[in-house]
């Protein structure tokens, strides 16, 4: 379970999401729905390419979006993660006069979209495995306090880190476990570090609610296409030397396991 990114799927994937949708067979449904006169998406248009803020996330989360079928049925919590894992739907953001996604909808996917989705899958299954090995590239920003935090300077430490951000229900979701895998390794010498691409503000705020245990680092864009993140959340575990030995996309049942097993491999006894 993962949250997309925008810019990336409208570029590797823009004949999914935007031209294959402009066609007859797609259209129809939406279109007799706004003949009787039910039309929740009125006001809206469907985004098109250059429409959405590059870096900006495609916030696939019913609780916050509202999410239609094709025949702008609203498809509850409970139902949507049936529709994600599918595989058989493409969900098109539609956009206020403003720019912002107000609601997306799941239209059924064709046979050569399908095709295209899977391509998509494997590309980055193997983007994943290419950091594998890599040296992490070097970034220097500022947590959510102000202070400096340089990569470079924590070699000799385990790093883990974390891509996230607030409007992804998956990221939120594995909060809880992430911070026991924090408290697990507290006193070990492990460096847990959450970058957001949410603004520091936004992140005050939420973090009053929920605590999120790692360093949380706000505005983190940049680092994310540093590390050509294309899916959130995302967690990569650096060695001592600086060498990424495990990236994880998405959340699972084991995932919070997968991870302590990869930081033990590396912990010096």
């Amino acid at each position: 379970m993962i949250c997309l990114n925008i810019p990336h799927l409208l570029q590797r994937l823009a004949l999914v999401f935007l031209l294959f949708a402009m066609g007859q067979a797609v259209a129809q449904p939406v279109l007799d729905s706004v003949k009787r006169g039910n039309n929740p998406l009125n006001g809206l248009t469907k985004a098109g390419p250059g429409d959405i803020k590059e870096g900006t996330p495609l916030m696939l989360d019913p609780t916050i979006t509202p999410v239609y079928t094709d025949s702008l049925k609203l498809i509850n919590a409970s139902d949507f993660m049936g529709f994600m894992m599918a595989g058989e739907y493409i969900p098109e953001p539609y956009i206020d006069v403003n720019k912002a996604v107000k609601a997306i909808v799941m239209r059924k996917a064709t046979k050569e979209e399908k095709e295209r989705m899977q391509i998509m899958q494997q590309e980055m299954s193997l983007e994943k495995n290419t950091l594998l090995g890599m040296p992490a590239s070097e970034f220097i920003v500022k947590d959510i306090k102000g202070k400096k935090v340089q990569l470079s300077a924590l070699n000799g430490k385990i790093v883990v880190l974390n891509f996230w951000f607030i409007e992804c229900k998956p990221c939120v979701m594995e909060i809880p476990d992430l911070n026991e895998l924090y408290s697990s390794y507290r006193k070990e010498d492990v460096v847990f570090i959450a970058l957001a691409t949410n603004e520091k503000k936004q992140l005050k705020s939420f973090l009053k609610k929920t605590a999120f245990n790692y360093r949380i680092i706000p505005d983190s864009q940049a680092t994310a296409a540093l590390y050509n993140i294309k899916g959130f959340p995302t967690s990569l575990i650096i060695d001592q030397q600086g060498i990424i030995q495990y990236v994880s996309l998405g959340i699972g049942p084991n995932n919070k396991e997968r991870l302590a097993e990869e930081i033990n491999k590396l912990i010096i006894k």
